[in-house]
């Protein structure tokens, strides 16, 4: 990934789902599936590009904390776990009001070519949808920049955001 000094076009938009509007964002990614799975579940992985968590997995439920917000580690439950293709979790903040996040991945079987399919239900929460999905491009790019190998700090926040509120905004 090419990191320059505008942000890029936004890959996601808002559709009409079966749970009301949500925030779908796909990237195709040029690593195996094994390994952006990997950057996804192992803590040491994910807490390059966006937090990391405590607790076993395997119990369904472990405490999240985002980079930008150590001290304020939230509940996340996992609803599906089929790996190394599907990750359904259910993010809660410390007043418990709960994100339900969707991550799928599919290998082309062709070389290293791997599709990430984001989505976030917004039902509800329209009127943050203008802030989320700027927050998602910015932390699938520190995604990217850590698939690279490359400095996930490069990646500026202040480049998506406000950018591409109008994008999100639904």
């Amino acid at each position: 990934m090419d990191l320059l000094d505008e942000p890029r076009d936004p890959t996601g938009h808002i559709l009409q789902g079966p749970e009301g509007p949500a925030i779908r964002i796909e990237r195709r990614l040029d690593h195996p599936v094994e390994d952006v799975w990997a950057h996804l579940s192992d803590p040491a992985l994910l807490a390059r590009w966006y937090g990391t968590y405590t607790g076993d997995p395997a119990s369904g439920s472990v405490r999240l904390a985002m980079a930008e917000a150590p001290d304020r580690p939230g509940e996340c439950t996992i609803e599906a776990c089929e790996r190394p293709h599907r990750l359904a979790v259910v993010l809660r903040d410390a007043p418990g009001a709960g994100w339900r996040l969707r991550v799928s991945l599919d290998s082309s079987g062709v070389g290293a070519d791997t599709l990430l399919v984001f989505t976030q239900p917004i039902a509800g929460v329209e009127d943050q949808a203008a802030d989320v999905g700027p927050g998602w491009e910015y932390y699938l790019d520190r995604l990217e920049a850590a698939l690279d190998g490359g400095d996930v700090e490069a990646v500026d926040f202040a480049d998506y955001h406000p950018a591409l509120r109008e994008h999100y905004t639904p």
